[in-house]
């Protein structure tokens, strides 16, 4: 493992002992930065599985955080609203399914801390738990942080793409399309993606796309049914404004007998596809969020085997289920005894802190190496040829168009006699749950 940068301290960020009381619950903790010294994040490292978390999310806030009782609170769908940030959040890093960690392109990093353009002065560790834990059992999921004092000439940004999927029953194939205009003060430089679906998605597709030759490439294609890393795109794309990003998510819903809808449920579905890029660190944007509707000559765009699916790979799919083997979080470890130095947690409950530590980190395993680091030739941006090269070996997926045959035809139910109203009012309430979210969280 290469050494860390100089002036790079490796910190540890952890749910308090977290006791998720309901199937899908929201839980998050945040951890006050040292608003004295700016600060670069270049590296991710994961401790958490799946059979615990959902995902996890890492959020900055922009802003002060409402004082909680608690080392950790309820936000997302099950919010109390009691705790909040009072500015804008912008997203730093996601993770699911025993994905491994990521580690930035030399020379970039994202900002954080201090008094300067940052404006970040908390991280907020936000996970989502699919089912309750069994009594007695806390949960410590959270990041390692490989963070930098050391100035860098790129700042790393993410770009959200996210579609309100709405899948009808006993279908082979629908598609939630989104396409996005970039608006940026700066070029931004992808250079990793990251798709989320959840239990219908089979799928999900990102292309540059040129309005004026109606030119697609591809940048990303995922199967989000893998360990949902930050994986290389085919290449390095430079996006200015006016430039056009196009995505897809492609469902199965062959087999289930209900309508499913956009929601923060793991029996909803999602549709995002998540960009990592590096931009100018004078002007440019570190967080933006886009989802528009295509127009007709968009929707003309996608290719055909834009809804083929990766070829199976059985060791993604069990390492997705069932991780690490001998990961610490399946056993009854917890982080170390010292506090990490990033951080002040908004609690002061010592005694508390103290119980919950009750064992020290084991030693860091070997695990199964994803594909997730960025830039192995560990070419600085600038040394990166601005002609178009390959970052990752291209996946090549057959050229032939997935269709209905008449035997899937006749199984679509189409809803008989059903109310159009009361229909209408339940997608406007999933797609305003959804917006509300998104905007309140990652705005």
């Amino acid at each position: 493992m290469p050494q860390p940068l100089a002036g790079t301290n490796t910190y540890q960020l952890r749910m308090p002992g977290a006791i998720p009381t309901m199937d899908d619950d929201y839980i998050c903790t945040a951890f006050k930065l040292n608003l004295e010294k700016e600060m670069y994040i270049t590296r991710f490292r994961v401790e958490g599985t799946a059979e615990r978390a959902h995902h996890m999310i890492l959020s900055g806030c922009v802003g002060d955080i409402s004082d909680s009782p608690t080392p950790s609170w309820k936000c997302g769908s099950h919010g109390t609203g009691k705790v909040s940030c009072s500015g804008p959040t912008r997203i730093l890093y996601a993770w699911a399914k025993n994905a491994d960690g990521t580690r930035l392109p030399p020379s970039v990093g994202f900002r954080i801390g201090g008094t300067g353009k940052s404006r970040v002065k908390y991280l907020i560790i936000q996970v989502h738990y699919a089912n309750k834990l069994p009594p007695g059992v806390r949960d410590f999921t959270g990041l390692d942080l490989e963070i930098t004092s050391e100035p860098q000439k790129y700042i790393a940004g993410i770009l959200l793409m996210l579609a309100l999927p709405e899948i009808p029953p006993h279908q082979a194939v629908v598609n939630s399309d989104i396409c996005c205009p970039i608006d940026t003060t700066a070029p931004i430089h992808i250079f990793a993606a990251r798709v989320h679906a959840h239990g219908l998605g089979t799928v999900v597709t990102s292309y540059k796309y040129n309005p004026q030759t109606k030119a697609t490439e591809l940048i990303a294609k995922g199967n989000p049914q893998w360990p949902q890393a930050f994986y290389p795109t085919t290449r390095e794309f430079a996006m200015t404004k006016g430039d056009e990003i196009l995505m897809r998510c492609t469902y199965s819903s062959l087999g289930k007998n209900t309508f499913t809808y956009a929601g923060l449920s793991s029996s909803d579905e999602m549709c995002n596809v998540y960009m990592m890029y590096y931009t100018n660190a004078d002007n440019g944007t570190e967080f933006q969020s886009c989802g528009y509707y295509c127009n007709e000559e968009q929707n003309r765009a996608y290719p055909a085997d834009s809804i083929e699916p990766l070829p199976p790979n059985p060791i993604l799919e069990a390492y997705a289920i069932h991780g690490k083997k001998n990961h610490q979080l399946r056993t009854n470890s917890t982080i170390s005894e010292e506090k990490p130095i990033i951080h002040d947690i908004i609690h002061h409950n010592e005694h508390e802190e103290n119980q919950l530590r009750n064992q020290s980190q084991i030693e860091q395993q070997d695990t199964f190496q994803l594909a997730s680091e960025v830039h192995p030739e560990h070419q600085t941006p600038e040394e990166a040829p601005k002609a178009e090269q390959s970052l990752a070996k291209s996946v090549i997926v057959p050229g032939k168009e997935e269709t209905l045959n008449e035997k899937e035809k006749e199984k679509v139910i189409k809803p008989a006699n059903q109310d159009v109203t009361v229909k209408k009012k339940r997608r406007e309430d999933h797609f305003w749950s959804i917006l509300f979210f998104i905007r309140r969280f990652f705005s």
